[in-house]
């Protein structure tokens, strides 16, 4: 358990005088003396939760676990209670073979290819709490999953098409796993939304500088949608070493190469850069995030950064494809794509619909 109390080294006072509530003495004693084991699995069984989420941050930084993606581990810690608390045991079944084969197949792919989101997670657990709800629907029509009809569908659907839309990933694995018959599911188009034209881009770009009265960090995460088109995900994840300041010219490394941060908003960056929030407190005094979050080690999540934007009232979906639209009418796709960390064929398509004229342009060296 040294590894445990490892942990003082380095974190002063706050962390400390968190250790003093009984529940956490409680939960340090049982590691400490082996009644639940120094690993990820045993601190899930300790409670309450949230208390042991904040631990475990603790002991990652600290070196004495190794790191784990906290929303999966979250997720299957919910999981754990959903499940079981389920009365129709055959309703239980096949939500178990569906969480087993789809939900927790597909959470472990995006873990795999970087950090989950709570979004991720939460459409995971929506799927599973609209599963249970569709049965529910067919027990109340006298109906069991295996005798489904193409009118239960269709009801279940007209009680509300938006609200129900994730059902679809339950009945498309039910059929394919031949749980019931083919049935029709309902489809409506729910395309993103018209860009912004280029004269509003601009005009939210001045905004952005103009408006000092915002936070800054607010002001920088939204230019770097509207400049670089870059999603909350990616924005989250950037580190401070990836704002460069070479000879006088400053970028961020968002691709290869880095892609240059024009005046007025390389100052902007700059500044920011000194005056990041969270970096203060006892248990992330190193952050090297450029939007620290406000637990140890961790960014700021995509979500609290859309919250934050939404109350500067930014249109982050719309000013994002406004600004991949106009970049790939300034230079190839392919070009845009590595500077972007975008892939080919997505700016290729983009770029084709706002009428580029690099749509025939290979990617590779030009210069010789």
């Amino acid at each position: 358990m040294g590894s445990a109390y490892g942990l003082r080294s380095g974190v002063s006072r706050h962390p400390l005088a968190w250790t003093s509530k009984p529940h956490v003495q409680r939960n340090l004693r049982a590691l400490a003396r082996g009644e639940v084991p120094f690993t990820h699995e045993g601190l899930s069984r300790l409670t309450p939760w949230r208390s042991v989420a904040y631990l475990r941050v603790l002991l990652i930084q600290a070196g004495g676990l190794p790191p784990a993606d906290r929303q999966l581990l979250l997720f299957q810690r919910w999981l754990a209670e959903k499940l079981p608390a389920i009365d129709d045991a055959g309703h239980r079944q096949l939500l178990e073979l569906f969480t087993a084969w789809h939900v927790q197949r597909r959470l472990n792919t995006l873990a795999g290819r970087g950090p989950l989101t709570g979004k991720q997670v939460q459409q995971a657990r929506d799927e599973i709490h609209l599963a249970t709800a569709f049965l529910d629907h067919l027990a109340e029509r006298g109906r069991s999953l295996a005798d489904c009809t193409q009118d239960d569908v269709d009801a279940w659907y007209a009680g509300g098409y938006t609200a129900r839309r994730l059902t679809h990933a339950f009945l498309r694995w039910a059929m394919r796993s031949k749980h019931m018959q083919k049935a029709a599911v309902p489809h409506r188009s729910t395309s993103n939304p018209a860009p912004l034209a280029q004269h509003q881009r601009l005009a939210l770009l001045r905004q952005l500088v103009n408006h000092d009265d915002g936070p800054l960090q607010d002001r920088v995460a939204a230019l770097l949608v509207l400049l670089y088109a870059q999603p909350l995900t990616r924005i989250a994840r950037l580190g401070t070493d990836d704002v460069l300041h070479e000879d006088g010219e400053v970028l961020v490394r968002l691709g290869d190469p880095p892609s240059p941060v024009p005046a007025p908003f390389a100052g902007m960056l700059l500044d920011y850069l000194g005056q990041r929030p969270n970096t203060m407190t006892a248990t992330d005094p190193d952050a090297r995030w450029l939007f620290p979050g406000r637990r140890a080690g961790q960014p700021m999540t995509p979500e609290t950064l859309e919250l934050r934007l939404r109350h500067l009232a930014f249109p982050t979906q719309q000013g994002r494809t406004a600004a991949i639209r106009h970049l790939v009418l300034q230079a190839p796709a392919p070009v845009i794509a590595r500077m972007l960390g975008y892939h080919d064929d997505t700016t290729a398509q983009l770029a084709a619909e706002a009428g580029g004229t690099w749509r025939h342009y290979a990617p590779g060296d030009h210069s010789r």
